[in-house]
């Protein structure tokens, strides 16, 4: 009797353990349809700066950036943000935002393959050929980019 109780729950773990995985597929092909939507719109107001980035003692120019912002007509609505920065190579980083969430963000550069982040209420869902260290730095200025858009919008 006692063996019939304790192979149930081991039976149940086993078959959970090894059933089907969740997976993010579905949130990963609508965020792509939604970014391609939001590339393609023609109806959005964007801003453009661009400037000289300098050496951390902020006296040598060591490159370039552009920035840009795209978002509804009255201001108040961030949908993406594309930031570009040339030094020895070129880095073309894009923040995508939904009702106000970061959703997605690409990075790409001379030397490398497109790296994704899908990201879900502030957590990141999946990842494309990228290391936590770039995770951070990328989830970090998504953040930056965003307060300066808030207190400028």
């Amino acid at each position: 009797m006692k063996l019939k109780h304790l192979l149930l729950p081991i039976i149940t773990l086993i078959i959970v353990a090894c059933g089907p995985k969740p997976t993010n597929d579905g949130f990963v092909k609508s965020i792509d349809a939604y970014t391609s939507k939001i590339e393609g719109a023609t109806d959005m107001k964007t801003t453009l700066t661009k400037g000289a980035l300098t050496d951390v003692s902020g006296f040598n120019d060591i490159g370039t950036f552009s920035y840009q912002e795209k978002f509804s007509q009255d201001e108040h609505v961030l949908f993406q943000i594309t930031n570009v920065e040339k030094t020895d190579q070129t880095v073309t980083e894009n923040y995508y935002f939904k009702a106000d969430e970061l959703v997605l963000i690409t990075s790409k550069s001379d030397s490398g393959s497109t790296r994704k982040l899908y990201i879900k209420n502030g957590r990141v869902l999946a990842r494309v050929n990228i290391g936590k260290a770039q995770e951070e730095l990328l989830i970090d200025k998504a953040k930056l980019f965003r307060k300066q858009f808030k207190s400028a919008h």
